[in-house]
This record gives C-alpha cells, sequence and structure tokens, in this order.
C-alpha cells in the first residue's frame, strides 16, 4: 500500500479533495462555535434579506472597521437599511445558548455588539440566517452519506459475494433481484421506498442506502468472480477452509480496493440523493437545515431573494465535489497498470 499511498497524497485531485472535505468537517465539527445564530431563530422583519446587507466599512464616527447598519424588507419598498444606526462586528461574542456533542455554551466566532444581525449570506422567508443554516446543515448532510453508503456496503456486498461465490441457484435468484432494482433509476426507487416507509430524513437515508445495494452487489460479485477460481484459494479449499473462512478471510480482503472507489463516489451520489428527496418535500421536514429542503423553499422565492437558493445549492455542490475528487485520486492510485 505504499506506492499507491504515496501516489494518492501526491495527486493534486486528492489534494484540492482533501482540502475541500476538510474545510467541510471543520464547518460540522464547529457548527455552532462558527455560526452567529441558531439555524432556528426567526426574525420576520428581516425575511429574505440580501447578503451582507447594512454592512459598512465605516463606524459612526468615521473609524474604519466593520460596521453592520439595522436592514428589513419593507412590503412594497424593499430592503431598506437604517444607515444612521451602525454596530461594530466583533470576534469571540457572547450570544445563544447553544448544545453540541455534549458541551453547552454561548460563546461563538462572531458577532455584532448591538440590537442588529449580521447576515453574511442573507436570510430566508423566515427571516433566518442562511450562513447558520448552511453550516448546521453540513452534519446532517455528511451523516446522510455516511449512513446510506453504510447501508448499501452492509447489504449488497455480501449479497453480491454469497451470489458469486455459490453460484447456480443462489447467482440466479440473486441476480434477478438486483436486475430488477436496476431497472428503476437509483433516485425513482429511493422515491418509491420513502412512499412505501414515509417521508422523513432516517426513512430517507435507508431509502438511498437500499438503492446503493445493486450496485455494491454488481461490483463485489464481479471481484468474486474472478478471485475464487485463483491458487491461493483452491489452497485453502484443499486444507479444509470453510466457504466463510475463505470467502470472508481470503477472498472480499482483495475486493477492498474498488470498494473503497466506489463508496467515495457513492457519498456523493447519496448527498444527491438525500437533498433531491428533501427538495421533493420527502426527506428532511421543516424546520430542519437540511440542503435539499432548503432548496426547495428557496425555488419559491428566486424572483425576489435568489440567494436563498443559491447558497445551500453551492453548498451542495462543494461537497459532492470533494468527494468525486477524492473518488477520482483513489481509482488512479490503486489503478495496479497506474506508475
Amino acid at each position: 500500500m505504499t506506492r499507491p499511498w504515496r501516489r494518492f497524497r501526491k495527486s493534486r485531485l486528492a489534494q484540492a479533495g482533501a482540502f475541500l472535505l476538510l474545510l467541510y468537517l471543520l464547518g460540522a465539527l464547529f457548527a455552532p462555535f462558527l455560526a452567529p445564530y441558531s439555524p432556528y431563530t426567526q426574525d420576520l422583519r428581516a425575511a429574505y434579506v440580501p447578503p451582507l446587507a447594512g454592512v459598512s466599512l465605516r463606524g459612526p464616527g468615521g473609524e474604519f472597521g466593520l460596521h453592520v447598519s439595522p436592514a428589513f424588507r419593507h412590503p412594497l419598498e424593499g430592503v431598506q437599511v437604517n444607515w444612521e444606526e451602525k454596530y461594530p462586528v466583533r470576534l469571540l461574542v457572547r450570544g445563544e445558548e447553544w448544545r453540541w456533542l455534549g458541551l453547552t455554551g454561548n460563546l461563538r466566532l462572531f458577532g455584532v455588539e448591538g440590537p442588529v444581525r449580521l447576515h453574511l449570506l442573507g436570510t430566508d422567508e423566515q427571516g433566518r440566517d442562511l450562513f447558520s443554516r448552511i453550516l448546521h446543515g453540513i452534519p446532517i448532510s455528511l451523516t446522510i452519506g455516511l449512513v446510506a453508503v453504510g447501508i448499501g456496503l452492509l447489504l449488497g456486498a455480501p449479497l453480491g459475494a454469497l451470489s458469486a461465490y455459490f453460484g447456480g441457484r443462489t447467482d440466479l435468484l440473486v441476480q434477478r433481484l438486483v436486475d430488477v432494482m436496476l431497472a428503476f433509476p437509483g433516485i425513482l426507487l429511493a422515491i418509491v421506498l420513502v412512499a412505501i416507509l414515509g417521508p422523513g430524513l432516517t426513512n430517507a437515508m435507508i431509502a438511498v442506502g437500499i438503492a446503493a445495494v445493486p450496485i455494491y452487489a454488481r461490483l463485489v460479485r464481479g471481484v468474486v468472480l474472478s478471485l475464487k477460481a485463483l491458487d491461493y484459494v483452491e489452497a485453502a479449499r484443499a486444507l479444509g477452509a470453510s466457504h466463510g473462512r475463505i470467502l470472508f478471510r481470503h477472498i472480499l480482503p482483495n475486493a477492498l480496493s474498488p470498494l473503497l472507489i466506489q463508496s467515495s463516489l457513492q457519498m456523493a451520489i447519496a448527498i444527491l440523493f438525500a437533498a433531491g428527496l428533501g427538495f421533493l418535500g420527502l426527506g428532511a421536514r421543516p424546520p430542519e437545515p437540511e440542503w435539499g429542503l432548503m432548496l426547495a423553499r428557496g425555488r419559491e422565492y428566486l424572483a425576489v431573494a435568489p440567494h436563498v437558493a443559491t447558497f445551500p445549492g453551492l453548498a451542495i455542490v462543494g461537497l459532492v465535489l470533494a468527494f468525486n475528487l477524492l473518488g477520482d485520486a483513489l481509482r488512479d492510485a490503486l489503478d495496479p497498470r497506474g506508475r
């Protein structure tokens, strides 16, 4: 593994993907500290205010520094800013109390000293801070990807391995089941499963994971078919090793490379599918800060406030791009024909 790992570390694709993913992981780990407000706090007077509304680089006395003036949306006149009032933006400000990973606190990276709010990415239709909601949506999307990939891997890999190893009627039965599942587009299969299980974030993760089962089953079946007739497998069989030992001790470990590559790419697919289900109203339920749900709500305000849908969409693009870059770099590094 030394040479593939060296190729992976030197890959520009891997470096770019790892950097992007690291940013998202830091955002997920420190979301309450980095987000200036709770993702659920509403201010209807500041509904769909644009990014950086009321922000200026001069204080009330002309001094240089980041200041914020009260901004609100008038029903007829649009966004209004009271430039006569200005409040400084400070680092390490005490704000709303948060609970996260068993910890409790009220310290935030930045905030405003005064009765106004700083909206880096604007607000949504209920006046909730988009930057805070996008940050709190990172753990949700990562959890969706991990759970969905875990379900697909844990169900699909053994199914494909047993199908290829025993062959005959077992292989015929499993592959016909896989063919039926593959006859549906992945997102359509997920929609059907959510319709059966019921809408909700947990059911969406299960549905996306089950939709990935035939992909893993086909992948592992092909690998096991190429490995089960090799000399070391025949030697283990001649020494009296059980089927389970041969399959899980000698064959499946050699399928880790393609499984690792597929899992990194499947994370991106799972996040996209879950966002699509949220967009259709079949995933997370309001007021959860899930990106697909935020996109669906933002679609209704594209003419008035396009930022409400733009920034959650960009967040999805960035996370999916990170996993795609890592998957491509892994494929290149683990390619036995690579130099």
